[in-house]
Order: structure tokens, then sequence, then C-alpha cells
């Protein structure tokens, strides 16, 4: 058990059940028995049984005194003690001791982000980095992180997937964060840019986790011992790879690196549900940074270069005046269906221009403007189609090929393709009815009729139409062109129109041509068969019309406000199919009841209570095909009561069939029907709040059908063969020939430009003509991908710390600020101790200097002022930090005076006198006494060592003296005690240097001839400047 923890009790296991030792933690784990004991009440919440608590967590009295400082000092900022445990401890402790939660010293001190006791702590031999590292990157302190990575104890290996590795039981089970978070993911994690950089230069990595169905032995092994921790390594690996520090520091290109991951998270959310939240939120990171990266676009030039990437060439130079992009990247961003990207205004306004290329100002225009403009258009439609038939490369021919051009006449052909359908429903033949008239001519009666005028043109638009999707199938590809759902629409129309043509071209031939049915070629409808080709043929046309009106839906896209609406209806439609297969498994559940129920009971068939009494069974669930027609009227409310009743008297069998049907009404119409309108109105509500965003991506969707080269003309006019399609197809023939001898490439059409620019490449060479040929090369010089995106990464990264800098303060802040004024307040007392210690020196300075300079006064006159050394407290001692200084108190502050007074020696041998000087007088004598007396007063003030004359005062605590300094208040701190001493001692010393500067007035007056005065023991003194003592050989 830990230190100052009693061992436990032992109870028998009858009473208490089984007891356990973690011997990891030492933590006491009682295992409750299944049973209470007899006579003994159970103890729930804060009543421990007989006494005994369960330990979870470390307390104070678990750690021993040396730890338990060491722990509060790191807390408190309070470097010095932390000094002395560290240095003058002199038992043995822990230095990565932890606290109650799981904290060592080093983690307290990085989480306080305290550098002093972190640089500290870092000297020690014996310290564990641990967590710590983590801390730091947490706290976002780039110089503890420095100052941790570069320990001797770091690796690179530590730094990424081998983190874990290197962590004891101890670190992982107190630790903040799993063992499968390294340091470079949890910067990842919290987008610490410049200590991700560090970490990446120390070449820390990320490993790609494995696919969901990857069954390597690696994986196979971590799902078999922890699923789940498995699953969690996966979702934190992922995280890491999806914020946007990483994919800025690490991506050559970050935009399409986000599309592909956003694209593989939404995959993994529809695999793993049970984490499927967590994955669309990071894939909507991904695609939100993709957004922000388009954000920092500045110009034109800036978002061509990020929409006409193409996906493997960095170094392409971007020419923003070309006269054709491809818009690769724009296509990709539809594909993974990044629908912010694409809806973002600097693509929405790119897209714009491009769209009304070659109509200036249509925007900026009023409407009424723009509504006469397309009125002359849709009169000039057969003008200009026929002109660019002729003429494709002329000016009216650039204006049908583009975008907005091509969308409207593409727009007014299927107009007239449902005029042409709606006026074959007006064909004057149907009015014509009943008996053959007219010669047996009548065409009502016609089993083969040839087609008429209106007929003949909805085929050249079928036709033509036709020719159209197959263009579209072979530029797109079968599966491109399979995910829109309007192409399914489309490729049920021509199928229905294909077989109306087919039957109605062999009616025509069989009636017409072949000898056996010519005769029967006129017959009146009532007594055809039901599968006649011509009725097959109607029927199939009428299906057709109703797809093609349907049809009409997709061009709504373009409008603001019918565009949301078509999206939602076709979000509803999805809603629909998963109600039909709920509704379907209900309906064929009851029908098949009823069904079995009522199986005797046949339609139409006569019962007969009494011979005189027979009446027909009018039953309606008789077979499992009645019973399927009746319950799907019954939700129009199209049946009747009495369809469960029979004529015969079983009413046990009416009863359950009436309990049935009810059921089935209650089940149908008051669940599944409420059900579809919540279901639908949620998918409405869905579209509805994002109807902007989700209106931009469908309305790209469709310009972007447009922008591309070719299907320049509309139905019926693209059928017709032009000079052009003659041209091109003699064209790729001979480049077949030349591919065939080696001497041509074909180019991938995935790559090639097609969106044309009409007038860039005139405005291209009026630009170089204007910058002329002595400009500078670097300014002209062409811009590559990677240039546009490192300024986006900059300037992203710029306003995200930006970002970051305008958040709130927060609770962490505030304890940051705490912590250090904490740290603050002990470094302020620290340095006063050193001041009192550097005070006390300077005034010891002081007082030898008067000494020496006393002393050598009295040597010039030949005393040797000398005394016996007492104890003393020695200045070197008085330099510790609490030794000197809290302990001073006003009767402490004494000065020895010497034991015994004839232990006072003076050398009163007369100095030789040179150059001529006359011997000492009497009175010069006196003088000289009176001098001796005064230097014994010196001797009283300080007991002056053997080597030099220093005055420090003696601290004895409790000593009573007649020589302490007097006049101090006893209620002031340490510094006013000082100061006081200090003045006291000040006034006391200039007292006595000007009465011993009176005294020897006359001999140094004497004495002016400028001749030193040598002693015996070498020294000399200036008598100008008696204070200045030099030795001299």
């Amino acid at each position: 058990m830990y230190a100052g923890v009693s061992a436990p009790r032992r109870y028998p296991t009858s009473t208490l059940g089984t007891s356990s030792v973690n011997s990891s933690s030492n933590w006491k784990i009682l295992t409750p028995s299944p049973r209470p004991p007899r006579g003994r009440p159970v103890h729930y919440g804060s009543n421990y049984p007989n006494g005994l608590p369960t330990v979870h967590i470390k307390t104070q009295d678990m750690l021993k005194p040396q730890e338990r400082k060491l722990l509060e000092a790191a807390e408190a900022g309070d470097k010095p003690t932390m000094l002395d445990v560290l240095y003058n401890s002199k038992d043995d402790f822990n230095l990565n001791a932890m606290d109650a939660m799981g904290r060592t010293a080093i983690e307290i001190a990085v989480d306080n982000e305290n550098i002093e006791i972190v640089e500290l702590l870092l000297q020690q031999e014996d310290i564990r980095i641990g967590n710590a590292l983590l801390c730091a990157i947490r706290e976002g302190v780039y110089r503890l992180v420095e100052m941790l990575i570069n320990h001797k104890s770091i690796t690179t290996e530590m730094l990424g997937p081998g983190w874990g590795k290197h962590l004891n039981e101890a670190e992982v089970s107190s630790s903040e964060y799993s063992s499968d978070i390294s340091p470079v993911i949890l910067a990842a994690h919290l987008n610490r840019f410049e200590i991700l950089q560090m970490l990446i230069r120390k070449n820390a990595i990320i490993e790609n986790p494995h696919k969901h169905s990857c069954c390597c032995q690696e994986c196979d092994r971590e799902r078999f011992n922890d699923s789940l921790h498995h699953s969690l390594k996966r979702i934190n690996t992922y995280r890491a790879l999806a914020s946007p520090a990483w994919m800025s520091l690490t991506s050559p290109d970050p935009i399409l690196s986000a599309f592909k991951l956003s694209w593989e998270l939404e995959k993994l959310a529809s695999l793993e549900h049970e984490f499927k939240d967590t994955y669309l939120q990071l894939s909507e990171q991904c695609k939100q940074y993709a957004c922000d990266l388009l954000s920092q676009c500045r110009s034109t030039e800036e978002v061509i270069s990020v929409l006409n990437k193409e996906e493997n060439n960095h170094d392409e130079n971007i020419d923003v005046w070309a006269s054709k992009l491809s818009l690769r990247r724009l296509k990709l961003a539809i594909k993974y269906k990044q629908k912010a990207f694409v809806a973002h205004p600097h693509c929405q306004q790119l897209l714009t221009s491009i769209w009304y290329e070659g109509f200036p100002g249509r925007q900026q225009r009023g409407s009424y403007w723009n509504f006469f403009m397309c009125a002359i258009l849709i009169l000039l439609w057969p003008v200009l189609a026929l002109s660019y038939i002729i003429m494709p490369k002329s000016k009216l021919g650039r204006i049908v090929r583009s975008p907005f051009m091509k969308f409207l006449y593409y727009s007014i052909s299927f107009g007239c393709f449902l005029i042409l359908l709606t006026l074959a429903t007006f064909e004057p033949y149907r009015y014509e009815k009943g008996a053959i008239r007219g010669g047996g001519k009548n065409r009502a009666s016609d089993r083969g009729p040839p087609p008429t005028v209106i007929e003949s043109l909805v085929l050249l638009w079928v036709m033509g139409m036709i020719w159209s999707e197959v263009k579209q199938l072979w530029d797109e590809g079968f599966k491109k062109y399979t995910l829109q759902w309007w192409n399914w629409l489309d490729f049920i129309m021509m199928c229905l129109y294909l077989c109306t043509i087919a039957l109605r071209v062999g009616a025509y031939y069989l009636f017409n041509y072949c000898q056996e049915f010519i005769n029967i070629k006129y017959m009146i409808r009532t007594y055809w068969d039901a599968f006649e080709p011509v009725l097959v043929a109607e029927g199939l046309f009428a299906v057709g019309n109703i797809f093609s009106f349907a049809r009409i839906i997709y061009l709504f896209q373009t409008n603001p406000y019918l565009g949301p609406l078509q999206i939602s209806l076709g979000c509803m439609l999805v809603d629909v199919a998963k109600f039909c297969f709920i509704f379907g498994l209900i309906i064929s559940s009851f029908s098949i009841g009823l069904a079995q129920l009522y199986w005797y009971y046949d339609s139409y068939t006569p019962v007969c209570i009494t011979p005189d009494n027979c009446k027909l069974e009018a039953n309606a669930f008789s077979d499992i095909a009645n019973s399927y027609m009746t319950l799907l009227w019954s939700l129009f409310s199209i049946t009747k009561v009495e369809d469960t009743d029979v004529l015969e008297e079983h009413y046990f069998t009416q009863w359950v069939g009436r309990g049935m049907f009810v059921t089935y009404h209650m089940t149908a119409i008051i669940v599944l029907l409420n059900m579809l309108i919540a279901m639908m109105s949620h998918s409405f509500q869905i579209i509805n709040d994002h109807a902007d965003l989700e209106w931009k991506f469908h309305r790209t969707k469709l310009w972007m059908t447009h922008f591309d080269e070719g299907s320049t003309l509309s139905p019926p006019f693209n059928i017709i063969i032009t000079p052009k399609a003659i041209y091109y197809f003699i064209t790729k023939i001979y480049n077949l020939f030349r591919w065939l001898c080696g001497k041509y490439q074909y180019q991938k059409s995935k790559t090639r430009a097609t969106i044309r620019r009409p007038g860039y490449s005139r405005k291209r060479n009026e630009m170089e003509k204007k910058c002329g040929s002595d400009t500078d090369e670097d300014e002209n010089k062409p811009l590559t991908y990677m240039d546009i995106m490192q300024r986006l990464v900059s300037r992203f990264i710029l306003q995200t710390k930006k970002d970051m800098k305008m958040d709130g303060v927060n609770e962490d802040d505030l304890l940051e600020i705490k912590q250090d004024i904490s740290s603050l307040r002990f470094e302020l007392r620290d340095d006063r101790r050193k001041e009192i210690v550097r005070s006390s020196s300077h005034i010891d300075a002081v007082k030898r200097d008067i000494m020496r300079t006393m002393s050598a006064s009295n040597r010039m006159f030949g005393y040797n002022l000398r005394s016996p050394r007492k104890d003393s407290v020695p200045e070197e001692n008085c330099n510790d930090f609490d030794v000197c200084g809290d302990s001073l108190g006003p009767s402490d502050i004494i000065f020895t005076t010497p034991t015994d007074a004839s232990s006072v020696f003076f050398n009163i041998d007369c100095p030789l006198i040179e150059d001529g000087i006359e011997e000492c007088t009497t009175d010069e004598k006196k003088q000289d006494e009176l001098v001796r007396k005064q230097s014994s007063i010196s001797q009283i003030l300080e007991t002056p060592s053997e080597s030099a004359f220093s005055m420090k005062p003696a601290i004895k605590k409790n000593r009573p003296s007649i020589y302490s300094v007097k006049n101090i208040p006893l209620n002031n701190t340490i510094e006013e005690l000082v100061e006081c001493w200090r003045n006291e001692m000040n006034s006391k010393l200039d007292k006595l240097i000007d009465e011993i500067n009176r005294q020897n007035s006359n001999k140094l007056r004497a004495r002016k001839s400028g001749a030193s005065v040598k002693f015996a023991e070498g020294k000399c003194i200036d008598p100008k400047s008696p204070s200045k003592v030099s030795f001299k050989d």
C-alpha cells in the first residue's frame, strides 16, 4: 500500500466476499459477495462496510513529505522551494510522483505554463517526460514543447506511432488522453500550426488507417484484442488527418486531399453506423476547410487556378487569359458532392461570367430588357441554327455556341416538342368513331395507319433527342451518365417512344404490304384484339407523354424560386419509395389473411339458403388479387363496409373479417400515411433550410452540361449533317492513320480544355502588347498552382490564428493568470531576500573601507589595532534564502565587543621618519594617545578578522546586550528594521570619522612635504590621501 496508509484488516470470505489487490496501482478493491451477510445491514454510498473504505485516488498522506512538497511547489510555482527539495533533500523520494489527479510535477508545471520550473525539472536525471509533452501541446506553448522534445529521452519514434509503446502503466492509466494519441496527432487535433510544423521537421508522421474491410494480421489482432480501442484509434487518426493544420502543412494539394478524405469519411459513415455522426462531422470539417481555402482567393487568377487544376500536375503554369478552360477541379467537386465548395460565391461568380459569356451587361440590366432580348432570340432560333450549320466560325455561330444560348434553344426545342404532343391529342380523326365511313377508309378503324404531319414532326424530335442522349452517354461515360436520375427519366421516355414507333411501323407494314392482312386492314375498334399493335403503341405513347411533361421540371433548376421546390420533390420521391416498401409488407400481410379467411366465398357464386331464396355472392376478398385491389382502393375510401359480409350465417367469420379490415385501416391510414406525411415534411424542411446551397449546387450541375463543347444544336437540327461534322470526321480518320503509323498521340478528353471563353485570346494578346519587352522578367513570370496554393494556405493560417486570438477569455486563461501571479509573488519574495543580503554586504563593505582608513591612520602613528576573533555568522551563510532574513528581529542585531580589554594589543613602536623630519614632541605623544583611545571604539563596533578589517554583525537570538541598536520599532518588517539599523550606523560612523579627522589635522598639516611615510611591514600611506593604502616593494 501507499506510504501513510495502514494495512487493511482481514475479513472472512463468507462475510465480505473476496478481496483483490491491484499491484500496479496499489489500490484496494473489495469485491462484494453475492448476498449480504446475515444480521448485518447493507451499506451504500458513504457508509463503508465495517469501517474500511475503498481507495480510488491517491491522497496527500500516501506521499512522502518531500514528494508532497515537490508537487505543491510545482503547483504554486515556488522555485526556491523546488530548489531546496531537489538539491538539499537528504531523504530519497520519487521525482515522478503523482498527485490525486495522476499528474507528476513536470505535468503540473507544464499545465501552469511555468517555464522556469520545467527547465529546472528537465535538468534532473530521473525525470520522465510522459504525458507532459501532450499537456504542453494542449496548452499551445511553443517553447515548452520545444524544450520537451529536445530532451534526450524523446526520440523520433515517440512523436508518432510509437508513443504508446514508451508509456508505462501508470502514465497510461492516469493520462488525459488515450495511448493511441501521439504528440503529432494531438497537435493536429488542436490545430497547433507552429508546434505541428516543428514535429513534422522532427520526422513525425501519421500513418493512414487501413480500409474498413482490411483483413491483415495487424487489423485482425487489434479487433480480437479490443474492437472498441481499434475503432477509437481509427477515429482519432482520421480526426488528425482531417484537421486543417495537418492538410495545410503536409499536402501539396490541400483541396484535393480534403475532397478525397471527405468522400472516404462519408463512405465510412455508411459502413460504421456506430460512429456515423463522428464520421459525418469530420467529413463536414473537410468540406469547410476546402471552402475556407477558396475564400482566401482575392482575384480571378487565383480562382481559375483552383477550379481549373488538373489532378496530378502541380507545376502547371496558370494562364488567366486562356480562351478555353477545363474546370477539372470543379467537376471533381461535383463528383464528390462538395456542395458548399460548388455553391461558394467565388466559384459561382466565375461560373456566372462563363454562363453569360457573349452577353455583357445582361445581369445589370432590367428584367424587361432581358425578356425582350429572349423573345427576339426565340424568334430567331431557326435562322441562328441554320447560320451555325453553314458558318460555325462566324459571329452568329459563336453566339449560338455560348452556354446560355445552348440552354435557351434546348428549352425552346423541348417546349416545341410538348406543343406537338398536345396537338397530337387533338387530331381530327379522333372524332370519327363508330361505323366505317368514307368508303371503308376511316382512320379510326385503320389497323395500320400512316403517320400524320404532327406525328412525323414528333418523330423528328424524338430522333434528335435520342441522338443527343447518345452523344451525352459517349462524352460522360456510362457510370457518370447513370448517376443522374434525370438521365434515367430520359432513358425511359426514349424507350417508350422507340417502342411506340416500332409498333406503329410494324403495324403499317403488316397491314399495307402483307397480302394476308390487307383485306382486314379496316375494322371497327370494338372488335380489335386486346393486344393490337396500334392499341399497345397508343398506350406506350400516352405513358411517354407523361414522362415528357414531367421532364420539363428539370429546366426549373435555373430559377431561384422553382429550383428549391424541384429539389424538394426529388427528395420526397425517395421518402415515397421507403414508404412503399413498408406499405407493401403491410398490405401483403392483410391481403393474404383476408384471402385465407374468405377463400370459400367466391364472388358471383349463387347461394341458396332456401330453394326459393338464392342470391349471388359479392365478396371482394375471395382471392389475393381482389384483396390487393380492395385494400389499395380503401386508402382512398373507394370501398364499402359490406365487403366483409357473407350471405351465409357465418357470424364468427364476418366479425374476424371486420376486425382485420378495421385494423388495416388504422395501420395503413392513421399510422402509415401520417408517417409518410411526416417524412416528406422533414425532407422538405431539410432542403428549405439549405435552399440556396442546394439550388446553386444543382444549378451548377445543369450549367456544366452546357459548358463543354458539342451539342450546340438542339433537336431536331442536331440530326442534320453539318460541314463541320464532315470536317471532324475526315480529321479523325486522318489522325487514326497517323496513330497507326506512330506519328500521332491521342489526348485524353478528360484533361482537354473544352469550355470556351470568347474574346480572351484577343485580350491576352492586348495584355502582352501593353507589357512590352522591356518589363522585368520576374514580374511577367507565370505563376504555378503551387505558388497560388502557398498563398492561400498562408492566408488561411493567418486568419485562423487571428480567429483564435479573438476568442473570449475562458476559465483556463484565468487560472493561468492566477498561476503567473503566484509565481511572481514567490519571485518577488526571493528577490527581496536577496536584496536584504546584498544591502548587508554593501554596508559591510562601507564599514571595511572606514576601518581601513582608521587603521591606516593609527598605523601611521605606530599603532597596531588588532583584537581576538569572536564567533559570528559568516557572510557566506547569510547568502541563503531564509537563514538570515525571516528570523531577524530587533533584539537580535548586536555588535560584539572585546571580552577582555587586555587582549587589545597596540604596537607603540614609532615608525621610521624619512626626509629629515624631527621626532614626535610631547604634544604629539598626547595626541597619539588620544588616537589610540579612539581606535578602541572601532574594536567595540566590530570584531575584525585576521585577514581583513571586516565589520559583521553577529546574529544571536534572545541575547540582550548593551550594544544593541536602539530606537527601532518592534512591529516593523525586516526591510524597515534593516533600514533603521543602516541609518543609525551611518550617523555614528560619520561622527567618528569627523572626530578622527579633527584630531589628526595638525599632524597631517606637518607632513605636507609630499614624502611618503614608510612602515616596517612594507606598506606606504600617502600624506595627501591618508585613506589610500598601497603596497610597494
